[in-house]
């Protein structure tokens, strides 16, 4: 007989239905509230059938909240599933009508080593890119600057050579002002004018003077030249050179009236 007694740590080994099962369970058993949340028909699913008084209701007085998309995520959480498209009805093995003690073995989903190790590597892959797009943009601020700095020496270079040739230009302006100036003031001056043609005149003078010395020189060479003419007296060179020294003309003489022939040829090519 004292086989058949249970062990006092039996029960204490045992652990009871959650609170929210607890609640829930209590809801849909309580008759008064049919009109908004029922056991089914056949007893192993229960029916919201008045989803905004449910809220309204009876969320608030078990839940402190009016939240029903957060009363049916919970609900997915442990295990129910909507079984009709048409209607807020769920359903779980372990909740039935008047099963009350198979509540405890409804137990909350955790999450999966798996799923966690995938939003682990997500969130990993997340870091490792941000710092990725964190040190190209890094990279591209690097190069943006040294851009600007090469912009702005360019931008100063083009400045001074700018302001270099302002100044020049400055220069050439006041030298043409200065020019027209003196040209102006030369021209207003009667004296200028006729110095202008009085040095007109003599050059013409003397380009007239060089012409006639030329031409005399000319002719003077061509007498000396050919006054003689041979006859007995031996061939044309003796005669000449004969008819030369006759007349009292040396060769230091006649080598000087050649040069001096040749130079007022040039002197006549100069003027004209």
């Amino acid at each position: 007989m004292e086989n058949n007694l249970p062990s006092p740590l039996e029960g204490l080994k045992e652990t009871g239905p959650t609170p929210f099962l607890t609640k829930t369970y209590n809801i849909v058993e309580d008759s008064s509230t049919n009109n908004m949340v029922s056991w089914s028909r056949d007893s192993n699913s229960f029916i919201v059938w008045e989803p905004e008084m449910f809220a309204l209701i009876i969320l608030p007085r078990c839940f402190k909240h009016n939240n029903f998309s957060s009363f049916v995520r919970q609900l997915n959480t442990y295990g129910f599933k909507k079984i009709d498209t048409e209607r807020w009805e769920f359903a779980n093995k372990y909740f039935m009508r008047g099963q009350r003690h198979l509540l405890k073995n409804i137990k909350r989903r955790k999450k999966s080593t798996q799923t966690q190790q995938t939003q682990t590597h997500s969130l990993e892959g997340c870091r490792i890119g941000l710092e990725g797009e964190i040190q190209g943009m890094r990279k591209e601020r690097v190069a943006l600057v040294i851009e600007l700095m090469r912009l702005r020496r360019k931008q100063e270079t083009i400045k001074t050579y700018l302001h270099l040739i302002e100044e020049k230009l400055k220069i050439t302006e006041k030298k043409q002002e200065m020019m027209m100036d003196f040209l102006l003031r030369t021209f207003k001056n009667p004296s200028f004018l006729q110095s202008i043609r009085k040095r007109k005149h003599q050059e013409i003078e003397n380009q007239e003077q060089g012409q006639e010395m030329i031409s005399s020189y000319v002719v003077q060479d061509h007498e000396l030249f050919t006054k003689v003419e041979p006859k007995e007296y031996g061939n044309g060179d003796e005669l000449h050179i004969a008819s030369m020294l006759d007349q009292g003309h040396d060769n230091e003489g006649l080598w000087k009236g050649f040069v001096l022939s040749e130079e007022m040829c040039g002197l006549g090519e100069h003027v004209l």
